[in-house]
């Protein structure tokens, strides 16, 4: 069987720095240089524990007319990375907003996410404290991660969370899941002794005297 690859969604408003985490994550490069993206996707495996976690993680476009762009990815996304940026308190508030599409869009789906307060490393332009941070993301019980793409701070531990995640999501279900298991020895037992039976009438038709 084919191992599965997750589509792993970036969200977030423009320049949170959503394209700047992916490159240094994957290619472990870093470009100060900001060009909004419409579209980025790139490959890669992450090592969880003994397991393999393969990964196509969407650099989704943060503007808003791109937004029929973003639903597509709402729905067929495996785990959603949600990105704002600690100096720019309306990129925090749109979260929400994100997050509400997202569900809204899932109706009865598990949905898997993490949220990540990127450019940690501006702590002078902080317009988010950690604390209402950590907050809104203990009310929503998923992961939280303050990031630098430029110093290379939690960028690594915030995909290796989804990855986890992704990971412990799809044995939970295995596990859910019946199986076709072979008979139990009471199964096997309860077999043996019915053909048992057959053979022993076989046995007294074929001994049987005819009269006449």
């Amino acid at each position: 069987m084919t191992e599965k690859t997750y589509q792993v969604v970036v969200i977030g408003e423009g320049s949170v720095g959503k394209s700047a985490l992916c490159l240094l994550f994957v290619k472990g490069e870093f470009n100060i240089e900001y060009n909004p993206t419409i579209e980025d996707s790139y490959s890669i495996d992450v090592k969880v524990g003994d397991q393999t976690v393969k990964m196509s993680i969407i650099d989704t476009a943060g503007q808003e007319e791109y937004i029929s762009l973003r639903e597509q990815y709402y729905i067929k996304g495996d785990g959603f990375v949600l990105v704002y940026s600690i100096d720019n308190k309306n990129s925090f508030h749109a979260l929400k907003n994100h997050r509400d599409s997202i569900l809204g869009l899932r109706t009865g789906r598990k949905t898997i996410m993490v949220m990540a307060g990127n450019k940690c490393d501006l702590e002078e332009q902080r317009q988010i404290p950690n604390e209402e941070a950590k907050k809104l993301a203990e009310e929503w019980k998923i992961p939280f991660f303050e990031t630098s793409a430029q110093n290379n701070i939690n960028v690594t531990e915030l995909f290796n969370s989804i990855a986890s995640e992704l990971l412990k999501s799809s044995q939970e279900e295995t596990a859910a899941t019946p199986s076709t298991t072979a008979p139990s020895q009471t199964q096997q037992e309860s077999q043996s002794n019915s053909e048992d039976n057959k053979k022993s009438k076989k046995e007294k038709k074929k001994g049987k005297c005819i009269l006449f």
